[in-house]
């Protein structure tokens, strides 16, 4: 199965769905927050600034622009938000982690 492809310097929609056996959750504060790494390993851009927005119990999307400067490749879309294990671990990240690949334009 190939990898879905961006043209670089385009929009594309990332989204997440979090669940709990066959049950849609949300992370704690029904923040769910998104890492981009390039393919060459840097962050495009970091959760520090950028959670998805809320679509549904347990769905977040964000809209992920690219640069003429940034390289082509297979980049790391990593979602992530707090969720309560209860017991000893309490709240802890839990990630979905995901590769699209960025491609010249046709």
């Amino acid at each position: 199965m190939g990898l879905t492809e961006y043209e670089r310097e385009s929009t594309f929609k990332t989204s997440v769905t979090f669940t709990s056996g066959s049950t849609n959750v949300d992370p704690s504060g029904n923040i769910a927050y998104v890492d981009v790494y390039k393919s060459d390993g840097t962050l495009l851009w970091t959760a520090a600034s950028k959670s998805g927005t809320r679509s549904a119990s347990g769905q977040y999307y964000y809209y992920i622009s690219t640069q003429s400067t940034d390289p082509l490749g297979v980049y790391v879309i990593d979602w992530y938000g707090n969720f309560d294990y209860g017991g000893q671990w309490s709240y802890m990240p839990k990630h979905e982690k995901y590769e699209v690949r960025v491609r010249y334009a046709d």
